[in-house]
């Protein structure tokens, strides 16, 4: 243990805990005072990280203790979270038993190739008449040609004439074009209400005129309704910018029937995470009643007011920290996922509100 002139000269420091046997790191933490002592030392009455737990168990049925070493110390808790995510990202989640990548997550580990796209994008000159949509809820970072033409073809609240006008779909995700399409045929759901389309990727010079290109600028960024149309007015020789109703018909307003605990993982969240890592970000800690938590029928995960998973709890459990709480779960039931995924729920939160988890027909 640290001595007490220690813990007040120590700050915030960042973590990690070593196999003896293999010298693998299998977790990385920030802490302060003798946070590092209760994780090496298999202090875990109130932990529900279980692979961590079994991990630390084996380890000292062997007769053997974990190491544990300080990477960082002397740090604001800012920069402890940076430094956290960072080595995180480094070794890689999938070869950690942390649940999450941990904060700052957003500015985390990326390829060279994204991050040029990202900071590098020029401005798009529309010289055709386009329909833009946002996907921000189904891309990936290492997402296929094939999902992303599904993800961008159906289905959508618009106008099967205005739609039929336009000579190219684009893609967006954060403000950039991540796809092009040339439509062949647009039809109607069994409803009436929505459109898809057929179609094909757009010829390459088509494609070089606009992909990894910023719309953003443009005026997408920010508004309600994903579509928006950029059309060429030749007489003129500009480009007319339009939009679909900005105000959600009712099949876009959800209504939640279920017992539902809302939790918002804009800080542990980052783009091409895969549904596992979507989970171990929901799971906790979090500041939640236990005996109201353990009522709930599902737990729902947004990222900026937009449903990215739907997960069934089968289980709650306090914490590290005793006032709060986390949760064992699996996917829920597809017809219920389907009810909720990539649906926007930003009517659902006052503005300003911070507390990420909302309880909704308690």
């Amino acid at each position: 243990m640290f001595s007490v002139l220690t813990q007040e000269r120590i700050k915030s420091y960042v973590y990690c805990l070593r196999d003896p046997e293999t010298k693998e790191v299998f977790y990385v933490g920030k802490g302060k005072g003798n946070r590092v002592f209760s994780h090496a030392n298999g202090d875990m009455e109130n932990d529900s990280n279980a692979e961590k737990i079994e991990l630390i168990k084996s380890i000292r049925e062997k007769g053997l203790e974990v190491e544990h070493w300080i990477l960082r110390y002397g740090l604001e808790e800012k920069e402890a979270f940076e430094v956290e995510s960072a080595l995180i990202d480094y070794i890689g989640l999938e070869n950690l038993s942390n649940r999450v990548k941990g904060h700052s997550s957003n500015r985390g580990k990326i390829s060279c190739k994204e991050l040029d796209i990202l900071l590098g994008a020029r401005k798009i000159e529309v010289l055709d008449n386009v329909m833009a949509i946002k996907i921000t809820a189904k891309y990936r970072a290492d997402i296929t040609d094939h999902e992303l033409y599904e993800a961008t073809n159906k289905w959508w609240r618009a106008n099967k004439e205005r739609a039929e006008k336009v000579d190219y779909v684009l893609s967006v995700h954060n403000g950039i074009v991540r796809g092009v399409f040339k439509p062949t045929e647009w039809y109607k759901s069994d409803d009436g209400k929505r459109i898809g389309f057929d179609g094909v990727v757009a010829e390459e010079c088509i494609k070089e005129r606009y992909l990894n290109r910023l719309l953003e600028e443009n005026g997408l960024k920010g508004k309600a309704n994903p579509i928006r149309y950029f059309l060429i007015d030749k007489k003129n020789h500009q480009v007319i910018e339009e939009q679909e109703d900005a105000e959600p018909d009712n099949d876009d307003v959800i209504e939640i029937t279920e017992k539902v605990i809302m939790i918002k993982i804009n800080a542990s969240y980052r783009e091409g995470m895969k549904k596992e890592e979507i989970y171990r970000a929901t799971q906790g800690s979090w500041k939640l009643s236990l005996d109201k938590a353990k009522n709930a029928e599902y737990v729902i995960s947004v990222v900026n007011g937009i449903v990215i998973e739907v997960f069934k709890p089968l289980c709650w459990k306090k914490s590290d920290e005793t006032e709060r709480i986390s949760f064992d779960g699996e996917l829920a039931p597809n017809e219920i996922r389907d009810k909720y995924l990539s649906k926007s729920v930003k009517h659902l939160y006052n503005r300003g509100e911070a507390n990420p988890c909302k309880y909704f027909n308690f």
